[in-house]
């Protein structure tokens, strides 16, 4: 009887803790929705084509390497034309390489083309999330 009753209070103890983990929000949960809000800030002055707002979330080391948010849109326009008006945008995973979080976004162009984007994500100093680049590979699976 007695061990029946520790089990019973144990197993509601692990069910108890383990509902309560899914409900607490892990570091990397809410530095997802942080880095996805950056993300989509931008994407956003793409769209409307506000080079100054999307110049802006741009880490310090690409706002050097680009002197000013012309030639950051010019440069968009030449190399990463999918980010300007993408009709579809979907949010995959956030990893780690080498201590670098990279937010994987999988997006879709006016003529249904897909492409991998690979964003580099860079923590300042503040607390808040700025882009250190943008990598992008167009899909294997195109149109089927």
């Amino acid at each position: 009887m007695f061990k029946h009753l520790v089990l019973c209070l144990l197993s509601y103890f692990l069910i108890s803790g383990l509902t309560w983990a899914e409900e607490k929000p892990t570091e990397d949960s809410q530095n997802k929705k942080k880095i996805i809000a950056v993300i989509d800030a931008q994407l956003e002055a793409f769209r409307s084509g506000d080079a100054e707002k999307a110049y802006s979330f741009a880490t310090p080391g690409i706002q050097r390497q680009f002197a000013n948010s012309s030639i950051f849109m010019q440069m968009v326009k030449n190399g990463y034309n999918v980010l300007r008006q993408p009709v579809k945008v979907e949010y995959q995973d956030l990893r780690e390489h080498f201590g670098v979080k990279i937010q994987l976004v999988k997006l879709t162009d006016l003529n249904g083309f897909t492409f991998q984007a690979f964003y580099q994500m860079e923590q300042q100093n503040s607390g808040e999330w700025r882009i250190g680049g943008c990598k992008i590979q167009k899909s294997d699976l195109d149109k089927i």
